[in-house]
């Protein structure tokens, strides 16, 4: 009975069972499917005699607390024969996953077990093998010998002897690399070349812990793309693999938007070594660091694979799990590198006595990420096995990265020249084109200027009432004629006064008939309108009188001793402004038609410049998609320092419509505002949404009604929930059409818009739909490429022309096809569902925690869904580099652990918020959204001593200390970086058990390495613990 230590490769993979409650992690299986049947007796004879001459597989594993050895002595061989129905792979395939869940018991059993599945006309060898005993070469070995002896037992006797070295070999190999010093030169080598690498990346964002269980995707390589890649790989004497691995490069530079990249590769570590005929785990996963020159061609960047492959070959010994150690990319979300490359150009014997087989790939072991193996099968064609986590991929996501493979290697072999950077940018060029978004084909657009519509309406329909305002005296109409005669006396005046075109006007007037005339008359004398709320603060004022570089100023006398500090420019009153002439002389196309100023990330508010062109087209879309005729009245709402006014409006006006002016009656109470619309005869309405939802408030508690009138409500400005949707829809109105809106203002106003009134309010998120007609949307994910989630980047003839001062900002170009188009990218996040925008949250807002990145929004929309919660604000907070996630709620509950029970069921761990803040009432900022400023400096001001220094902190560390020998810890010390070891792990966890009285798991260390992170998770497993206990008694 012989003990062997572990070798490096077993005591890993030791360690990795200890780790993982799911003892069938490392289970491998394979299948041998024969193209008839098999002689039983014979072959589990030869099965039987095979393995006795396997020493890693008669044993079984000790473990005395100090040392884990494998014990060699005979044991009965776990063998089975199955019947199957039918001669069907499929079936033999499920059986097979089936056994393969069923764990091994290393200390007691043998680590292997095999079947004969016998169907009616064929047979098939299946083995499973825990990984710590055979890697895929081993198991190769084993077969080859199983075919040998079969095939000597079909003749007679099994007699030959045994090709198999001694495991011993091996050991004293391991040991001499140690002596010798080549493991330490291994070890300097690695850290060298992947210092300051960038952060590893595969094809999905997502990380999840490793999983046994894994989706695969199977793909024959088509037989035209293998001919071709191995014609080119002999013509230019280069290696087939070699060819894939630099097409798999290319498409994972595309995926994450990095030019170098870091794939594992499978080595067999056998060449050159004793372990090349001894059946045993030896294999190891190598990263190979790749950072391919944009300029090489298909030969230059297979070369430089072979050269990449070549140079880290004389290091290939050196432990993968090891290296994770020497780097810090031990336990959490860290990863040594992105998918895992397996090219498998061993096989099994494919002959056993008469018959031939081939191999049914069942499971080669867990998976953390992606897996691609690459196998030539009996018919020398290669098929490809994508095995994916499920915790990080779909299966639709697998087939997607086959498909690209394919497709990019494909390309680049039928035009070898061409570069690396002309591959990759034609194919996101052409991947943009294909994934533009549009909205309906069948909206018709006609494209009017805004003041030519104007006049048309003046001539056509002079006596139309174009505008409306009810005063204490009555109600001022405006008919078209009158109201082009007003504006174009006042364009004259303006002429008169010096005003020329292009010139910068700032407006500061009260919502009256005369803001709307001054409005028209600038743009009629060709200068540029610019807004100014009298309500503003003055500083506000005076930085956009500088920024938009106003000379002229229209206002009206009680704004005036406001402006004389600020403003030495032209002064104009609007009533004085009159002329016996008239003035019609607008710009058009490019020129600038507005500057409206929005809140800058400087503090200073930030000039959006729109042209007339693209005033006209939304104006256009506007009436399109609102139903806008010559029947509507909209009501004039926001303030004109919004760009909500330019569609009241310019869309209204455009369309021979009905614009009525506000009044401040209308806001005084709810009722008094449904009572106003109605009176008015109101069938437009454009509200922000906050003001909408105090609407619904009122609805719902049966205060105010929806007038009989209205046919179109338009929102925007925030975030629409779903429970308020619900309550509008139960007022019964469904003919009345909800927009749900969205547009930055350097889209001019609105850019997509979805209909709500039929739309279900389950949702957790509201759709905020399709761009209007003409306009069209990409969503760009890493590197560019399109992405069912991403940033929101938008193109179309109401982009803006830029911001005041030159700036560029986020507009920029973008090559669409053949095309490089201007586009706007907005900075906000989007998702499509179900073929709709649905818009997620500021890219800026986006917090990372355990690889997992966090919309705050969508976090928001579930807790506002909960019963107890009326306001919701989620942000991420860093403190030091601790990160968590904060909720700030006001509502009747005010149970932080029922909140989260309840957001368990409908979001993953990481997005559920671990700290939370109760309010009567959340903050908002002047413009009536959420102060999320405001509540994170009230947090961060009493969050530093939240956790930090806590008495959990001070019994962790103390026996932290005391097993890892260190005098002192701070809160941000990583177990595995101070030199924690898998056994240590082991007695960490039993002694925190006796400490706390909680059950705590060894991989419990390794997803919470650092100190204070694992004190917040054991707060946790203690408060559900008294949780449980409050809920007995």
């Amino acid at each position: 009975m012989n003990r062997f230590p572990l070798t490096i490769p077993q005591q890993g993979l030791w360690s990795g069972h200890l780790l993982n409650d799911d003892k069938a992690m490392f289970n491998t299986a394979e299948c041998i499917a024969f193209d008839g049947k098999v002689e039983a007796a014979v072959l589990a004879a030869a099965l039987a005699k095979a393995v006795g001459e396997c020493e890693a597989l008669k044993g079984h594993f000790e473990d005395d607390k100090e040392a884990v050895c494998f014990v060699s002595h005979e044991l009965p061989l776990a063998y089975e024969e199955v019947s199957l129905e039918r001669d069907d792979e499929t079936l033999a395939r499920a059986w097979a996953w089936a056994d393969l869940r069923r764990p091994f018991e290393l200390t007691q059993e043998a680590p292997c077990r095999f079947a004969l599945l016998r169907g009616p006309g064929r047979d098939y060898l299946y083995s499973c093998v825990h990984h710590i005993a055979l890697d895929g070469f081993g198991t190769t070995l084993l077969f080859q010998r199983i075919a040998e002896l079969y095939a000597e037992g079909l003749a007679g006797e099994m007699n030959s002897p045994s090709p198999f070295g001694s495991l011993a070999e091996v050991l004293a190999e391991e040991a001499s690399r140690e002596q010798s010093g080549k493991n330490a030169a291994a070890r300097a080598f690695w850290q060298e070349q992947l210092q300051g690498w960038p952060e590893v990346k595969s094809f999905g964002e997502t990380r999840a812990p490793i999983a046994a269980e894994f989706i695969r995707e199977s793909r024959p390589l088509p037989a035209a793309l293998w001919q071709s890649l191995t014609g080119f790989a002999d013509e230019h004497k280069l290696g087939w693999p070699d060819l894939l691995l630099a097409g798999l490069s290319a498409q994972l530079s595309l995926s994450s938007g990095q030019d170098k990249t870091l794939l594992g590769l499978m080595m067999m570590n056998r060449i050159g070594s004793a372990s090349l005929t001894v059946p045993c785990m030896q294999m190891n996963i190598t990263p190979l660091a790749l950072a391919l020159d944009e300029e090489l061609d298909l030969a230059g960047a297979a070369g430089a694979v072979a050269k990449a492959k070549r140079g880290v070959r004389k290091h290939q010994h050196y432990r993968y799990e090891l290296l994770r150690r020497d780097l810090g990319l031990v336990g959490g979300d860290k990863r040594l590198f992105g998918p895992l490359v397996n090219i498998m150009p061993f096989d099994h014997a494919r002959r056993f006595g008469p018959l031939s087989a081939h191999i049914l790939n069942i499971s080669a072991g867990p998976v953390e990420d992606l897996t691609i193996e690459v196998q030539v099968g009996v018919d020398g064609q290669p098929r490809l096995d994508l095995d994916a986590n499920p915790g990080c991929y779909q299966q639709a996501d697998l087939a997607v990265i086959a498909d690209t493979l394919f497709a990019l290697l494909g390309r680049w072999l039928a035009e070898p020249a061409q570069t690396l950077g002309t591959l990759k940018a034609d194919w996101l060029a052409e991947q943009r084109a294909s994934a533009l978004i549009a909205g309906p084909a069948h909206e018709a657009l006609q494209v009017r200027p805004v003041l030519e519509a104007l006049c048309h309406f003046a001539a056509q329909t002079p006596d139309k009432i174009a505008l409306i305002q009810s005063t204490a005296q009555g109600e001022a109409r405006f008919s078209y004629e009158a109201l082009l005669a007003r504006s174009e006396q006042m364009a004259a005046a303006l002429q008169a006064a010096g005003v020329a075109p292009g010139d910068k006007v700032g407006v500061m007037l009260a919502r009256t008939p005369q803001a709307i005339f001054a409005q028209l008359a600038v743009l009629l004398a060709g200068a540029v309108y610019v807004p100014l709320d009298p309500e503003q603060p003055l500083e506000r004022q005076g930085h956009i009188l500088r920024l938009g570089e106003v000379k002229t100023l229209i206002t009206q006398a009680e704004y005036r001793h406001k402006l004389a500090s600020l403003f030495e420019g032209r002064t104009l009153l609007a009533g004085d402004l009159v002329s016996g002439d008239r003035l019609n002389q607008p710009a058009a196309g490019r020129a600038v038609a507005y500057l409206m100023f929005t809140s800058g990330s400087t503090g200073l508010p930030k000039g959006v410049a729109v042209s007339h062109g693209a005033l006209d087209h939304f104006a256009a879309a506007a009436r399109c998609r609102y139903h806008l005729d010559e029947e509507a009245r909209m009501l004039q709402f926001a303030p004109f320092n919004f760009d909500a006014s330019i569609e009241e409006v310019f869309a209204t006006l455009s369309a021979g419509a009905t614009l009525v002016l506000r009044t401040d009656a209308l806001l005084e109470s709810m009722p008094a505002f449904a009572a106003g619309v109605e009176q008015m005869g109101i069938t437009h309405l454009d509200l922000p949404t906050a003001f909408w939802n105090e609407w619904v408030v009122a609805l719902t508690a049966g205060q105010a009604h929806i007038p009989a009138n209205l046919a179109t409500v338009i929102i925007g400005g925030e975030a629409v929930y779903p429970e308020q949707l619900a309550q509008w829809q139960r007022q019964g109105r469904s003919d009345v059409r909800l927009f749900n809106t969205y547009g930055p203002t350097e889209t001019t106003v609105v850019v997509t818009t979805q209909e709500l009134q039929q739309e279900d309010p389950s949702q957790a998120q509201l759709p905020i739909g399709l761009p209007l007609p003409g306009m069209q949307a990409l969503i760009l994910g890493a590197g560019e490429q399109p992405a069912s989630e991403g940033e929101l980047v938008l193109l179309g003839p109401q982009l803006a022309n830029g911001y005041v001062g030159g700036v560029q900002g986020s507009f920029g170009t973008l090559r669409i096809g053949e095309e490089v188009l201007p586009v706007y990218r907005t900075g906000d996040r989007v998702r499509l569902v179900a073929g709709r925008l649905v818009y997620l949250g500021r890219r800026d807002n986006e917090f990372k925690i355990s690889g997992y990145r966090i919309q705050p929004g969508e976090v928001e929309a579930q807790l506002l869904a909960l019963p107890g919660v009326d306001e919701a604000c989620v942000q991420g907070v860093s403190i030091g580099s601790v990160r968590r996630l904060v909720a700030f709620v006001a509502g009747p509950e005010r149970d932080s652990r029922v909140i989260k029970a309840q957001l368990a069921r409908v979001l993953p761990a990481a997005m559920i918020p671990t700290d939370y803040r109760h309010y009567d009432q959340l903050p908002r900022t002047g413009s009536n959204k959420l102060d999320r400023k405001a509540l994170l400096a009230a947090y961060q001001a009493g969050g530093e001593a939240l956790t930090l220094g806590s008495e959990t902190e001070n019994r962790v560390g103390a026996i932290w200390q005391q097993i890892l020998g260190l005098a002192t810890m701070a809160p941000a010390d990583n177990f595995f970086e101070l030199g924690g070891q898998s056994l240590q792990t082991i007695q960490i966890v039993n002694r925190l058990g006796a400490e706390f009285g909680v059950q705590v798991k060894v991989s419990d260390v390794f997803d919470h390495p650092r100190l204070d992170d694992f004190c917040r998770f054991l707060d946790g497993l203690l408060a559900e613990d008294e949780e449980s206990v409050e809920m007995v008694w």
